[in-house]
C-alpha cells in the first residue's frame, strides 16, 4: 500500500496537474506550450542524473528516508509554484518563466525522484520473486488512478477558485499521504529475517525457493550490467515506448481542447485513459506471472500505438458521434466525444501494463540485490527519450498548426519498441553457483546488518549442516561475497 500511495502522488503531482495547469497557466503568463513543457524537458533529465545518484542508496538504506526528504521538497516546490509573478531579486528582474523552469526542472524533480517509480519499485522487486510481476502491478494502479482522480481534481479546483489554490492544496495532499506511506516501507526482507514471497526457512532450502535464491545469488553489479548488450536494447525499447506515455499525459488535454471541447470534457478523457490503465493491471499483473513478458511487451506497445492514430484522427473529427458517461461527477454532466473515447481507452489498456512489464524484466533479468544501482544506471539513457518529446510535440504542433501529426509519430514510436522488445536476449552470467552452492550461501547470511555477507564466526556453527562439497566452496564464495561487499561500499 505504500507503493500504491507513493506513485498516486509522485505521478499525479508530475503529470496529472501539470498538464491540466498548461493552459491555465500559459495563457495568464502569454507563455507559448512549448515554453511551458520545456519544464517537462528539464525535468526529466534532472531525473535521469537523480536517479542515478539515489539507486545505490535504495540498495543501503531503503525508501523511507528518501521518501520523507522528497515529499518535503515536492511540496514546499509546489507552495512556491502557486506564488509565481514578477519580481526582483538582488536588483535583477526574475521572470515567471525563469522561476517555472527552475521550480519544475530543479526543486520539484529532485524531490518527486525520491518518491516515484524508482524508489517503490526497487524495494518491491527485493520483497517479491516469484509473484513480481503481479505485486509491482498492484502497486503500479496507483500511478494509473492519479490519472483518473488528479486532472479532474485539478480542473474542478481551477474553475472553482484558480490554478494557485490548485498547487497549495495539492502540496498539501502529497505531505499527508506520503509522509504516512514512508512509514510501512521497508529495504529488504532479509533485514527482518525473513525471505522474499514471504517464504519459510524451509521453502528456502526446498526446490520452490531455488527460483528466489537464483534470482538473489545471480544478481548483477553495475559494472557487469553496463558491459551487457540487454540493459542497452531495454533502455532503448522502453524509452521508445516511453515517448509515447511522456506525449499522452502532456498533450492530451491540450488536443481535445484544441479539437473544440471544454478543459472538464479534456479532463475525463484523460481520466478515462487512466482508468483503463488501472483496469487493466490486474490483467497484465497476472499474466506476467505466467507468459513471457517480452510477448506481453509487445502485446502492450501495439494496442497503445493503435490508440494513439486512433485519437489523431478522432481530433479532427468534430462531428463524430458521443456517447454519455456512466458516471457523472463533480461538474462533469456532458457527453463525450466517441472516437476519442476509443483511442483512450486502447492507449489506457496498451501502456497499463508498462510498468509492471518493465521492472518485472529488469528484475528477471539483472537480479535483485543490486537492482536499485542497475536499474538506475539506465535511467540517464529512457530519460532523455522522453525529455524532448512533449516540447518537441508541442513545437511541431505550433509549426504545423495541429497536434494530431505528433500523435501518429508517438504511434510509430510504439510500434518501433513493439518490434524491438522482442529481440532483447536474457543475459548470461558466467559465476560458479549450483544448488549446493546457494543453499551455503542462504544458510550463512549475515542479515543483522546493512549488508549480505557470510560471517566468519557463522560458518563453523552450522558447519553441521553444510555438506562435504559445500564446505570446500565456501573460502571461494566468501571471496565471491566480499567482492560484493567492497562494490555496495563504493557505491556509498
Amino acid at each position: 500500500m505504500g507503493a500504491f500511495f507513493a506513485q498516486l502522488v509522485s505521478v499525479g503531482t508530475q503529470n496529472g496537474v501539470t498538464s491540466t495547469m498548461l493552459d491555465s497557466m500559459s495563457n495568464e503568463f502569454d507563455w507559448e506550450r512549448s515554453q511551458f513543457l520545456l519544464g517537462q524537458t528539464g525535468s526529466r533529465i534532472t531525473m535521469a542524473f537523480v536517479g542515478f545518484i539515489i539507486g545505490g542508496w535504495i540498495d543501503k538504506w531503503g525508501g523511507r528516508p528518501l521518501m520523507v526528504a522528497g515529499v518535503t521538497i515536492v511540496g514546499l516546490s509546489m507552495f512556491l509554484t502557486s506564488a509565481i509573478r514578477d519580481i526582483t531579486f538582488l536588483g535583477k528582474e526574475i521572470s515567471p518563466l525563469t522561476q517555472w523552469l527552475i521550480l519544475r526542472s530543479l526543486t520539484f524533480t529532485v524531490g518527486a525522484a525520491m518518491i516515484g517509480n524508482l524508489v517503490v519499485n526497487v524495494t518491491l522487486a527485493k520483497w517479491w520473486v516469484g509473484r513480481r510481476g503481479l505485486m509491482i502491478a498492484s502497486a503500479a494502479t496507483g500511478v494509473s488512478i492519479a490519472g483518473v482522480i488528479y486532472p479532474l481534481l485539478t480542473a474542478t479546483i481551477i474553475e472553482t477558485w484558480g490554478w494557485r489554490e490548485a498547487w497549495q492544496v495539492h502540496a498539501v495532499i502529497a505531505w499527508i499521504i506520503v509522509y504516512l506511506a514512508a512509514m510501512v516501507m521497508k529495504r529488504q526482507p532479509e533485514d527482518y529475517g525473513l525471505n522474499p514471497d514471504n517464504r519459510t526457512a524451509q521453502e528456502m532450502q526446498e526446490a520452490s525457493g531455488s527460483l528466489v535464491r537464483a534470482d538473489f545469488d545471480n544478481s548483477f553489479t553495475r559494472a557487469e550490467a553496463l558491459r551487457t548488450p540487454s540493459l542497452y536494447l531495454l533502455v532503448l525499447a522502453f524509452g521508445t515506448a516511453g515517448i509515447g506515455i511522456t506525449v499522452a499525459l502532456s498533450l492530451l488535454v491540450p488536443l481535445a481542447t484544441d479539437a473544440g471541447f471544454s478543459l472538464m470534457v479534456a479532463a475525463t478523457l484523460t481520466a478515462t485513459m487512466s482508468l483503463w490503465a488501472a483496469l487493466s493491471k490486474p490483467f497484465w499483473g497476472y499474466t506476467i506471472d505466467h507468459f513471457d513478458p517480452k510477448k506481453l511487451a509487445c502485446l502492450g506497445f501495439t494496442v497503445a500505438g493503435i490508440g494513439f492514430l486512433v485519437v489523431a484522427f478522432g481530433s479532427q473529427m468534430p462531428d463524430q458521434p458521443t456517447v454519455k458517461y456512466p458516471i457523472e461527477f463533480w461538474k462533469f454532466r456532458g457527453d463525450l466525444p466517441l472516437i476519442l473515447l476509443l483511442g483512450c481507452t486502447l492507449i489506457g489498456v496498451g501502456f497499463g501494463g508498462q510498468i509492471p512489464l518493465q521492472e518485472t524484466i529488469w528484475g528477471s533479468f539483472f537480479g535483485r540485490r543490486y537492482l536499485g544501482a542497475v536499474r538506475s544506471v539506465g535511467m540517464p539513457f529512457s530519460i532523455i527519450f522522453g525529455a524532448v518529446a512533449a516540447p518537441g510535440a508541442a513545437y511541431w504542433a505550433e509549426v504545423q498548426g495541429g497536434l494530431d501529426a505528433p500523435f501518429i509519430a508517438t504511434a510509430i514510436c510504439w510500434f518501433v519498441g513493439a518490434v524491438l522488445v522482442l529481440f532483447i536476449p536474457k543475459p548470461s552470467k558466467n559465476v560458479e553457483t549450483s544448488e549446493s552452492k546457494t543453499d551455503t550461501i542462504n544458510s550463512n547470511i549475515n542479515t543483522s546488518g546493512s549488508e549480505d555477507i557470510i560471517t566468519e564466526s557463522t560458518a563453523p556453527q552450522r558447519e553441521s549442516s553444510i555438506s562435504s562439497s559445500d564446505r570446500t566452496q565456501l573460502s571461494r564464495l566468501s571471496e565471491r561475497n566480499r567482492k560484493h561487499r567492497n562494490y555496495m561500499s563504493k557505491q556509498d
